[in-house]
């Protein structure tokens, strides 16, 4: 299994939203991207920004608003979970795919663009691992 490079996974939501408030560089979202395997439209999407804006702060080595940094965070976390729990990043993001009876049967891709979304993904995988149907 792969992980993202110089990016502490936060374990819970405290560490989360403390990490977010300190700051998240920017090419976090590279880093996250490239192990995610997702399009700089795609990201830019999930992080309500467009892709120019995320080649400007990368360029001037800035951080990512608080906002972003939450939700490119709670992303990381829920990648890492889903790698972990499916085995590989294919796996977990072809099950992200599927429509999901817990999702009222809607792929859970289609949550991941807010904070509720995401905590609702990740509702899911903890049915999967405790093995309940998602």
């Amino acid at each position: 299994m792969s992980s993202i490079p110089n990016q502490p996974i936060p374990l819970n939501d405290l560490s989360l939203v403390a990490q977010a408030q300190h700051g998240v560089d920017a090419q976090a979202i590279t880093s996250f991207r490239e192990y995610a395997q997702l399009s700089k439209e795609v990201m830019a999407g999930l992080l309500h920004v467009t892709p120019k804006t995320i080649d400007n702060l990368k360029a001037k080595r800035r951080k990512i608003g608080v906002v972003q940094a939450e939700i490119l965070l709670s992303l990381i976390r829920l990648f890492n979970r889903g790698e972990h729990l499916f085995g590989s990043i294919d796996e977990f993001k072809g099950w992200l795919g599927l429509p999901q009876p817990a999702l009222e049967m809607q792929p859970p891709n289609k949550f991941l663009f807010s904070i509720t979304g995401i905590r609702l993904v990740e509702e899911c995988l903890e049915r999967i691992e405790q093995g309940y149907a998602a």
